[in-house]
């Protein structure tokens, strides 16, 4: 860049960017939520389990028991011993 005599140069205008409006924070009153009550299962699930391995295993005893039943009685000998165990 050439200077002549008597001729200062200008430096490049600065470029500020526009400043940042932030909206007004509104602060609400808090809200009171109900205490979270967790409600206990009515059966524990180490109960639950055990139910379930019981009547598995009795449904399973009573199918043994129908299927050695004689042809025309296996429906009945299986609802009477599910009866029996109280199902």
């Amino acid at each position: 860049m050439l200077l002549a005599a008597g001729c200062a140069t200008q430096p490049p205008p600065v470029i500020q960017p526009p400043p940042v409006i932030q909206p007004p924070v509104i602060q609400q009153p808090p809200v009171m939520q109900p205490p979270v009550i967790q409600q206990s299962p009515a059966v524990p699930d180490t109960t639950k389990s055990q139910i379930t391995k019981d009547r598995n295993r009795d449904l399973s005893e009573c199918e043994r028991e129908s299927a050695l039943a004689g042809a025309g009685d296996k429906r009945k000998a299986f609802d009477s011993c599910m009866k029996a165990r109280g199902y």
